[in-house]
């Protein structure tokens, strides 16, 4: 099942897809404003964000930028202007796919499976991956090793899998709820408490074989990013 955040300030037409969405067996986290949905996406993930180009209160290119940069989702625009100049402009911006209004329920149930589809192939080539390199970090999935510089850096499982999903995704901000469903994809019970005391952990491993390591991030409010810029990653 995957994840819709909406942001569609006509709440009729909200509604109404809402209803395709859930009826394709989706999940969707619908919002009438960019800042409660900007709140919501950094508590808790999302696979798809469709939004509607004409916001009152945020410029929705400000909005797009930082969905795709911050937490790498396609985007669907949706706009009631539906010009070729647009469209050419949104795609070439970044968007995934441009829907004009008015628009039929079956056709955006069909564009946010494509867009979905779409992002599967980097979802598979992410998990696919065996090994990260990030500065002097090297972590092996397969052997369950964590080393910098060459030194073992030992630590249990769980805190592997959190490193391991933070480090994967560099300059992405993770919320902790992003990172449960990561870590454990909604099958454990975890809180976010958890997330919190294995980071802590992870650092103090981390800082016993480099002492000024700072890459792993905490931004207030959001959650914990990862950054392997030579500052950040010095031993």
């Amino acid at each position: 099942m995957s994840r819709i955040l909406l942001i569609e300030p006509d709440r009729h037409l909200m509604s109404a897809m809402q209803d395709v969405l859930l009826q394709d067996g989706h999940d969707c986290l619908c919002h009438v404003t960019p800042e409660t949905a900007l709140t919501d996406l950094a508590r808790q993930s999302a696979d798809l964000v469709v939004l509607e180009l004409r916001q009152r209160s945020m410029d929705a290119l400000s909005i797009m930028e930082r969905v795709t940069n911050t937490y790498g989702l396609p985007v669907i625009i949706i706009s009631t202007t539906g010009s070729a100049t647009e469209e050419s402009m949104m795609l070439r911006l970044g968007a995934d796919d441009y829907l004009a209004k008015p628009f039929s329920m079956r056709v955006f149930g069909a564009r946010v499976a494509a867009a979905l589809r779409s992002a599967e192939p980097s979802m598979r080539q992410a998990d696919d991956v065996t090994s990260i390199q990030r500065g002097p970090l090297r972590l092996d999935r397969l052997r369950h090793e964590a080393r910098w510089n060459g030194q073992d850096v030992a630590l249990t499982a769980t805190e592997f899998n959190v490193l391991w999903i933070i480090a994967q995704r560099p300059g992405q901000v993770l919320s902790r709820a992003n990172i449960l469903d990561l870590a454990y994809g909604g099958d454990v019970f975890v809180t976010d408490r958890s997330i919190d005391s294995q980071i802590k952990r992870i650092r103090r491993k981390l800082r016993d074989v480099a002492p000024n390591f700072t890459a792993i991030e905490t931004l207030y409010g959001l959650g914990y990013r990862f950054s392997d810029s030579p500052e950040d990653m010095a031993a």
